[in-house]
């Protein structure tokens, strides 16, 4: 890693890092759907910042190079952290049932101690300067002290994040179809099983 970087907790972030974080997690997913026409009237990125970003300080983490600058977060917890947490949806009413049955995908595939990734993005300019290595690195320390046995997550098929995370030792456990009519992908729930003798490279 060419980057020196640590991680400071969400609710130490800045208001224009949180920003970034939700126009990242806007440009890494198909929310520009879910998101029109949203109930609170809000621009799509600040949707996401009030949806996706700010209920969920405790669980984000920002990455900060040696400069102080911003290069990336993640937003990760056990499965029970976030069932403890109310959700609460401004998306428009007809993202209901797209909602519900992602949902029931998780539920059916994770275990309440599994760290749940939620999000996790890096910067542009900082790709491939070994920044995702460090953030799947510090997500393996965080599942050691929650005490879960696997690292979990849903990436989409058609994105480039499916075989990186499958070359660091992830296995594809499920897989959901039910968005492909509206967005040509599918889903994958993906694991890490952290007694696995495997380690992340």
């Amino acid at each position: 890693m060419t980057t020196p970087i640590h991680f400071i907790p969400g609710s130490a972030t800045s208001a224009a890092q949180r920003t970034r974080m939700a126009a990242l997690l806007f440009a890494t997913s198909y929310l520009e759907y879910c998101s029109y026409a949203n109930k609170l009237g809000l621009p799509l990125v600040a949707l996401q910042q009030r949806q996706n970003i700010d209920p969920y300080l405790g669980h984000i983490e920002a990455m900060i190079d040696g400069q102080e600058r911003f290069t990336g977060f993640y937003n990760a917890a056990t499965i029970a952290d976030y069932a403890a947490l109310p959700a609460v949806s401004h998306y428009r009413d007809e993202m209901r049932a797209m909602d519900a049955g992602y949902e029931a995908f998780i539920d059916a595939h994770a275990r309440p101690d599994d760290l749940f990734v939620a999000s996790l993005a890096i910067e542009e300019g900082y790709r491939g300067q070994g920044l995702f290595h460090a953030l799947l690195t510090r997500l393996r320390a965080l599942a050691q002290e929650k005490n879960s046995r696997r690292i979990v997550l849903a990436v989409w098929e058609q994105g480039d994040a499916l075989a990186i995370y499958l070359k660091q030792g992830f296995v594809a456990l499920g897989r959901y179809d039910d968005a492909y009519a509206v967005f040509f992908d599918r889903l994958h729930f993906l694991a890490y099983d952290l007694t696995s003798p495997r380690s992340v490279t």
